[in-house]
């Protein structure tokens, strides 16, 4: 439990300056939602009003990822002895999937309007394009860096990258509506925003799965580390070795040591701590010696 909580404490350190950059792209978000909510009404663009439907979603989606961390915050009980780590992980699975729901409803959205197209005020679309786009910019900044440590901060980044690619579409798709009167260019240009979005979200959808089934985490190399516990003094041999993240940036590792004996195996297992703690990240070791006599005996039992 003390180790849980060291591990908690420094996982808590993190989140405050993601709960800040959340924050800040919930509110942001919520405002940019209703400006270009009222703007694709006024100026009849779907393009406009498939980035509001999809700043609906991240809203949600967002507010389920700042309140994720807040919940993993939590210390460790009885019953949850990893605490609420995972919270994180299946908050970003949510997230993928509303990702891909909002992406299905503008493909079928776009598709409608390409078989009766409305008449466009490019103009009012560039506007509040423009607002969108920078609003999705500085939310992008505020989430950048803390993006890294969290597959849940990522998730919520990766919406707001949408949401910038969307902003972007809108005010390119303005444009040359103005340009050529076309006005198929919105469907088209939401049909791209969709395809960006599905993308986005099946990445998360692959990542959150990843540590939901405790796979090796993609940054670190089973068989290196298993060469690198074989290389320690009195090491002979070593078997179920497992690799695991509770959650982005908590990894766990647990295995078997043949040592030539018990003893000798005591006198190496805080330098192996420290090593897969510095070198792979590695928060949670769990570690049995075994020797000859320990295997015999265990056999013969």
């Amino acid at each position: 439990m003390e180790h849980n909580e060291q591990v908690l404490s420094e996982r808590t350190f993190k989140g405050r300056k993601a709960k800040k950059g959340l924050r800040f792209a919930v509110s942001v978000t919520g405002l940019i939602f209703l400006v270009e909510l009222i703007g694709g009404w006024v100026s009849g663009s779907l393009a406009l009003m498939a980035d509001a439907g999809h700043m609906a979603t991240d809203l949600f989606a967002l507010s389920i990822s700042y309140l994720a961390i807040r919940l993993s915050a939590r210390p460790s009980t009885k019953k949850r002895s990893y605490g609420y780590f995972r919270i994180e992980i299946i908050a970003a699975l949510i997230n993928g999937v509303i990702l891909c729901i909002t992406a299905l409803f503008i493909t079928i959205e776009a598709w409608k309007r390409i078989s009766l197209p409305k008449e466009i005020d490019s103009a009012q679309m560039l506007v509040f394009g423009i607002i969108g786009l920078t609003a999705n910019i500085a939310s992008a900044i505020m989430l950048h860096r803390e993006q890294k440590n969290s597959v849940n901060v990522k998730a919520a980044y990766i919406h707001i990258l949408s949401d910038l690619a969307g902003s972007v579409g809108v005010v390119a798709g303005s444009i040359l509506i103005s340009l050529t009167r076309i006005t198929t260019i919105d469907s088209i240009i939401s049909f791209i925003i969709a395809i960006l979005i599905v993308q986005s979200a099946l990445k998360i959808i692959r990542e959150a799965v990843d540590v939901l089934m405790e796979s090796v985490p993609p940054e670190l190399d089973i068989q290196e580390i298993e060469e690198a516990l074989l290389n320690f003094r009195h090491v002979e041999g070593l078997h179920d070795l497992h690799v695991w993240a509770l959650t982005s940036g908590v990894n766990a590792l647990s295995c078997h040591l043949l040592v030539k004996n018990l003893d000798a195996g005591q006198n190496i297992l805080v330098p192996i701590h420290r090593e897969l703690k510095e070198k792979y990240n590695i928060d949670h070791v769990t570690i049995q010696l075994e020797d000859e006599r320990f295997i015999a005996a265990h056999n013969k039992g």
